[in-house]
Order: C-alpha cells, then sequence, then structure tokens
C-alpha cells in the first residue's frame, strides 16, 4: 500500500474486518504485523497462514480528492497427509 503526504487515513481490511487502522492495530490475532517497506509503502504480514486467512485483503487510503483501494485475494493450499502406518492419503485444499 503507497502512502504519501496526501493521505489522510488508512486502513487494512480482512473482508469486512479492520485490521489496522493507521497504525492502531485493531486485530487481536498476534499473527497479523505491519510492515514499513519504505517511508511511502506498507504491506501487512500474516505469520503461520491457514486456511481460515483465506479471502480478500484490502488497504483502503483515504486522500484530500478521493479514497483509493488495493486489494489482493490471498490463496493458501495446504497439503495434509495420513500419519505412518496408515494409508497414505494426500489431500490439496484451493
Amino acid at each position: 500500500c503507497t502512502i504519501d503526504d496526501r493521505v489522510t487515513r488508512v486502513a487494512w481490511l480482512n473482508r469486512s474486518t479492520i485490521l489496522y487502522a493507521g497504525n492502531d492495530k485493531w486485530s487481536i490475532d498476534p499473527r497479523v504485523i505491519i510492515l514499513v517497506n519504505t517511508p511511502t509503502q506498507y504491506s501487512i504480514m500474516i505469520q503461520n497462514v491457514d486456511v481460515y486467512d483465506e479471502g480478500p485483503y484490502t488497504c483502503s487510503v483515504q486522500t484530500d480528492n478521493h479514497p483509493k483501494t488495493s486489494r489482493v485475494h490471498l490463496i493458501v493450499q495446504v497439503v495434509l497427509s495420513m500419519m505412518e502406518g496408515k494409508h497414505n492419503l494426500s489431500l490439496l485444499f484451493y
């Protein structure tokens, strides 16, 4: 998400849930953190992702003129296998 001097508000959302409003964390999930890549580039990072994290993520920026949004859809692929001694079974979730 790109931030500049014209930005008055910024929020990170997952579906309709606010993760961050500015630098204030609204999510109680300790795996979600904000990263400052450069002085004008921000990202969120989700550690130890699982299938429940899958879905749309949005950075919404309000400037003096109008709002701008950046969206990404996270797809989590998980391979499950049975324990040793049982039938060998692998499943791939999309």
